[in-house]
């Protein structure tokens, strides 16, 4: 029985040095410049703030990126001021929008204006009427100035 202690107390310290050995390997092996143990900290303080910016500049430029897309997209959606001197003509592509803001003009071109606000037609020589939406429906129609006019356009259009 005096044998199964002594072997008893010989395999614990045995355990307990192959334990400590084990142990001051690992410290000494593990957690050097070459192979360092990552901190919470570090993790905190250094490559989180790292990682955030590096994806907000990346979001930032997709956002832009973006803004510019729908701002070519849209820029023809907006009504353009046009002015026009006495004896000038505006000849629209078929689709542009006019509206006489300010000043005497006539529809000019060889079929006429389509006057959305009054669901009429204007006939080529007669004068619009102002803030009334027209729309070119042919090549080349528009509106001729009889005086200096302000008119919004939304559409292709040249001056002549």
């Amino acid at each position: 029985m005096k044998n199964k202690k002594i072997i008893i107390v010989l395999a614990a310290v045995l355990l307990l040095a192959v334990g400590a050995g084990i142990g001051a390997y690992a410290a000494s092996t593990f957690g050097t410049q070459a192979d360092p143990l990552v901190a919470k900290s570090y993790l905190d303080q250094t490559v989180t703030p790292k990682l955030q910016a590096e994806f907000q500049s990346k979001l930032d430029a997709q956002v832009q990126q973006m803004e510019q897309q729908i701002a070519s997209s849209t820029s023809g959606l907006n009504f353009t001021s046009v002015s026009l001197t006495s004896g000038q003509t505006l000849k629209g592509s078929i689709g542009c929008e006019i509206i006489l803001r300010s000043g005497t003009a006539s529809c000019s071109g060889s079929s006429g204006l389509s006057d959305v606000t009054d669901g009429k037609t204007v006939s080529v020589g007669t004068a619009l009427t102002q803030n009334h939406l027209c729309m070119v429906a042919a090549d080349g129609d528009g509106v001729k100035a009889g005086s200096s006019v302000t008119l919004l356009v939304r559409g292709g259009y040249s001056i002549s």
